[in-house]
């Protein structure tokens, strides 16, 4: 190949190459401007957004508008609920003609009288070891949204172990797919809680021998609006729609 070929041909390359230089650069600068008329902003979580005290409030008027009315009724048998915090079901309970109504304190400070027989019994326990033998409740309220949950695997074996055959029970934990932080020391949600879609929580209930046999999901929709003071109101712009809780309301199956 003579030379000149040779020239023409290396003439051609660079000339081709300064080409597909400015074609990415282009394309370089497009995608910027696109992504800067579009409005990208980073997905803010529950926590960043509210204190803790008004995400408690939110868990708590969420749960109790359901738990308040499914309560069944309960003559002559036992019934526990498990909460952060003093109980909040006990005379709710007791008014469904529970024979006995123990309330179970988890977190760091004790706040109801340890046997206060006027709302039910009340202990403090940890979430994966109750003071109690095995089967001896026939209902269970576990209000297991609290940064005290724990491990959900063992805390889920503890209400098995507690829970007589026949026997039923309602699990509210944080939604899954909420804005819940994943990192972090102010985080809602336990890190080792383990749980990160639906099957998760049919797998850890068959593990335990319960059956599921509803589920309801939470939502921050109108009715928690009253909860937000007025600057929170763009917090709640930004959250409204987006799922706060899951209720799973579970059976024991009596064996053969």
């Amino acid at each position: 190949m003579s030379p000149t070929i040779v020239n023409i041909l290396r003439e051609s390359m660079e000339f081709l190459g300064r080409i597909v230089e400015a074609l990415i650069g282009k394309a370089k600068n497009a995608k910027v401007q696109v992504s800067v008329r579009g409005g990208t902003q980073p997905v803010l979580s529950l926590e960043s957004q509210l204190q803790q005290t008004r995400i408690r409030e939110l868990i708590e008027s969420a749960s109790q508008k359901i738990l308040w009315n499914t309560v069944p009724t309960l003559k002559g048998v036992s019934a526990i609920e498990i909460g952060e915090g003093q109980p909040v079901y006990s005379a709710r309970l007791l008014a469904c003609q529970a024979k006995v109504a123990m309330g179970v304190e988890i977190g760091s400070a004790l706040v109801s009288r340890q046997g206060d027989a006027s709302r039910g019994f009340v202990v403090r326990s940890s979430i994966t070891r109750f003071p109690f033998r095995n089967e001896s409740f026939s209902y269970f309220l576990a209000r297991f949204a609290t940064q005290y949950q724990g491990d959900l695997a063992r805390a889920l074996q503890e209400l098995g172990r507690v829970l007589v055959p026949g026997g039923q029970g309602v699990v509210v934990d944080y939604h899954p797919f909420g804005l819940y932080a994943k990192k972090g020391t102010h985080r809602a949600r336990p890190a080792e809680s383990g749980v990160h879609r639906f099957e998760d929580y049919y797998r850890l209930c068959r593990q335990v021998g319960f059956r599921v046999v509803d589920v309801r999901e939470v939502f921050i929709d109108e009715q928690l609006r009253q909860f937000f003071k007025e600057e929170e109101i763009h917090a709640y712009r930004n959250l409204k729609g987006t799922p706060l809780l899951i209720l799973l309301f579970v059976y024991k199956p009596k064996g053969k």
